[in-house]
């Protein structure tokens, strides 16, 4: 008989297997973005705020790493704190945005895999946004943070946890529907049905097929582990981690 620790390493090993398996490889998943790249940073422009990060900047503010940076959003809202910021992401689409959109003397945009962060400096600051649910080996990453993250500095993430590791297709529909008349009423009916489109398109909804989300206590425990005393905030279907390297 395995212990409950055990059963849960073991399941985990299982979840990244499977990935594997079922061909979400990193480029797979990441260059998929490419062919949505400018419909998902209108989308990300509209709802992703950045609250949760800029409430939670370093003491220390020389050096920031985006990790999953996109088309940029947060890496430039970073760039008014910061006296360097590096963002980098596997998507070429996105970066490419990023580099027309938002591009900042201070800011410097990569391509670069997250499963293989090769950086020659370190940080007092690193964040992520819901990227770590396509990572081949999260608990690896995570150690490779701490190694990136200066004395004092801090680690802020956010990601995706869902009790369904893959939600049915038919609730992000659903989800669409519900949001269209909200949406009409906050951005206006035509930003509002441009959203609407992408949020049904299939495209979108093949991606978040792939996805595969760890639960509420399977993200305490892996992050939780990487991470002693760190502090975790949950936010609607997101989960945020904060740890401060003392």
């Amino acid at each position: 008989m395995v212990s409950n620790d055990t059963e849960f390493y073991l399941n985990l090993e299982y979840f990244y297997v499977k990935k594997s398996e079922l061909g979400m490889t990193p480029n797979y998943l990441y260059h998929r973005f490419d062919s949505f790249a400018t419909e998902y940073d209108f989308m990300a422009t509209l709802l992703h705020k950045q609250d949760f990060f800029l409430r939670n900047l370093s003491t220390c503010r020389n050096a920031a790493l985006d990790i999953g940076c996109g088309s940029g959003i947060l890496a430039f809202e970073l760039s008014k704190s910061y006296d360097s910021v590096v963002g980098v992401d596997i998507s070429e689409e996105m970066l490419v945005i990023a580099q027309t959109k938002r591009a900042f003397p201070n800011v410097e945009y990569l391509y670069m895999d997250a499963n293989h962060l090769e950086l020659n400096k370190k940080f007092d600051l690193i964040t992520s946004s819901t990227t770590f649910h396509h990572l081949e080996n999260l608990p690896a990453t995570l150690q490779t943070l701490k190694q990136l993250l200066n004395p004092g500095g801090k680690i802020v993430l956010r990601d995706n946890v869902s009790e369904v590791q893959t939600p049915g297709t038919i609730v992000y529909i659903i989800g669409a529907l519900q949001d269209f008349l909200p949406d009409c009423l906050k951005y206006g009916f035509f930003k509002a049905i441009r959203l609407f489109k992408f949020r049904i398109s299939k495209p979108w909804l093949r991606h978040l097929a792939s996805d595969k989300y760890l639960s509420e206590q399977q993200f305490k425990e892996i992050y939780g582990n990487a991470f002693p005393n760190c502090s975790f905030i949950k936010m609607g279907c997101f989960m945020g981690v904060i740890w401060e390297n003392r």
